[in-house]
């Protein structure tokens, strides 16, 4: 008996060594990807709106029967109405969803839906896609350079999610986030039937900004939102529901003020020019080149992606001499023997230091360089990577790099979600019209959960998008 004993005792350790493995998997891919949403897209700054978030999100975790993680719930500047769960306890709302949020249970049966994918570990659980190949296709090996010395650098301007980011899962998993996440909503006090409600109402914005209407293949990582509801409907019908008083007294207006559609934050793209109000520059890329605009950084690329430049800011406080003389010292002697010359420059009366590279192949010749360059007292990395007939391009696209003008700050616009009062008797469509509402009218009363033609009360509270001129925080 006492050896059957020692046997349990030893096999529910393991066991229990083995869930901790798993968990700090969780954990460290987790922490991993949550480094690239911010690399990628940023994180939303409103404490106010994040606290609030994150005090829903909280109430929710502390019904769980288990909780596995620590969880973090953040907002994103993301058109993309949208939410997801990372590994370990990392919860994200897009801006994008926010408008079309009617009430805090609606919030709540979103969250508790992530919150279920991740303590039930659906991602990890699932992961069978690769992160993205490579997207440029510049001949040879002299790319390895930045790969191996500048990281991150190369990728995050022009990479798209991992299979972590806005993971697509299985119906079974998506099922059952549905499942256990309204009922972790009624635990809450929460109406678990507002998920239906939300899902609707994605769907109909989704319809009508893309202008096809939901079939049963329009969401390719999602069951038919006509069928979900239905299954919704059915797991309410055995849920003790017990509502509670919401953390918020008026839903509406915590939202008030939130940006809507695309962030100007990390700079906006005109054409072949990109311009940055946060970090204040300008810069002209070459005519045709596809931008690829993200937190970390601004990447662009050829048509045929066999060139590109990408700039990002420089963390550390250096000079361009210093930082390129980090950037050599981490080259192995491969890349070193590829380095043609390193030497300092003054590009627009701006301290600049150069280090360039390479690589002749049989049938091609490539060139890359790193450029750091200091503007307003802030020091920039510039990489790019060509063949002798785009080196000319790089040279007049970094030739044109120099702070904002005034008129150019002006010029920059944020659209925002703002909280407006009816008339009596008034309609969507004229109350948009005086208070000269952006966002068309279909989306309006989608955001609202109205009609265009409802006629509205007297102090009646509507949403609707306007615009400012854009101003750091």
């Amino acid at each position: 008996m006492k050896r059957i004993l020692i046997i349990i005792f030893i096999t529910v350790i393991a066991l229990g060594n083995t869930n901790a493995q798993k968990i700090d998997l969780d954990k460290k891919l987790g922490k991993e990807n949550a480094q690239k949403v911010v690399d990628q897209f940023g994180i939303y700054q409103d404490a106010a709106m994040t606290a609030y978030v994150d005090a829903v999100g909280q109430r929710l975790v502390s019904h769980l029967d288990s909780v596995l993680f620590d969880y973090e719930f953040h907002i994103i500047p993301s058109e993309a109405p949208n939410a997801f769960a990372l590994p370990g306890g990392y919860v994200y709302l897009t801006t994008g969803i926010i408008p079309l949020l009617q009430n805090e249970d609606e919030l709540a049966c979103i969250l508790g839906h992530e919150i279920i994918h991740a303590n039930n570990r659906h991602s990890v659980r699932q992961m069978k896609k690769k992160i993205i190949p490579a997207i440029l296709m510049i001949p040879g090996n002299i790319i390895g350079i930045f790969d191996q010395s500048a990281g991150a650098l190369l990728n995050a301007p022009l990479q798209t999610s991992s299979s972590l980011l806005f993971a697509s899962y299985s119906r079974k998993f998506e099922t059952e986030a549905d499942e256990q996440g309204i009922a972790l909503a009624a635990k809450a006090g929460y109406d678990p039937n507002a998920l239906a409600h939300i899902l609707t109402r994605m769907s109909d914005a989704m319809s009508e900004v893309t202008g096809n209407k939901e079939t049963k293949s329009y969401f390719s990582d999602h069951p038919y939102t006509p069928d979900r509801n239905k299954d919704i409907e059915k797991i309410i019908a055995n849920l003790e529901i017990k509502k509670t008083k919401p953390i918020s007294a008026n839903f509406i207006y915590e939202f008030e003020g939130i940006m809507f559609g695309k962030s100007v934050a990390n700079g906006i793209v005109r054409a072949n020019k990109f311009l940055h109000p946060e970090i204040n520059f300008y810069i002209e890329f070459p005519e045709g080149w596809k931008i690829d605009n993200q937190a970390a950084g601004v990447g662009a690329y050829s048509s045929n992606k066999d060139a590109a430049l990408f700039l990002t800011t420089e963390k550390q406080d250096l000079t361009p001499e210093t930082a390129a003389k980090q950037f050599i010292s981490k080259l192995n002697n491969k890349y070193k023997s590829q380095m043609d010359k390193s030497e300092s420059m003054i590009i627009n009366g701006n301290k600049a230091y150069i280090v360039r590279f390479h690589e002749k192949g049989r049938n091609y010749d490539t060139y890359a360089y790193a450029l750091w360059i200091v503007l307003d007292k802030k020091l920039f990395r510039f990489v790019g990577m060509s063949s002798a007939k785009d080196v000319d391009l790089l040279k007049k696209s970094v030739d044109s790099f120099r702070s904002l003008t005034a008129s150019e700050r002006k010029s920059i616009m944020q659209k925002y979600l703002a909280v407006v009062k009816a008339n009596s008797n008034e309609s969507l469509e004229s109350l948009s019209k005086r208070y000269s509402n952006l966002l068309k009218m279909s989306l309006t009363a989608i955001i609202n959960d109205k009609k265009p033609e409802d006629k509205l009360n007297k102090g009646d509270e509507v949403k609707i998008v306007l615009e400012r001129p854009y101003s750091k925080n």
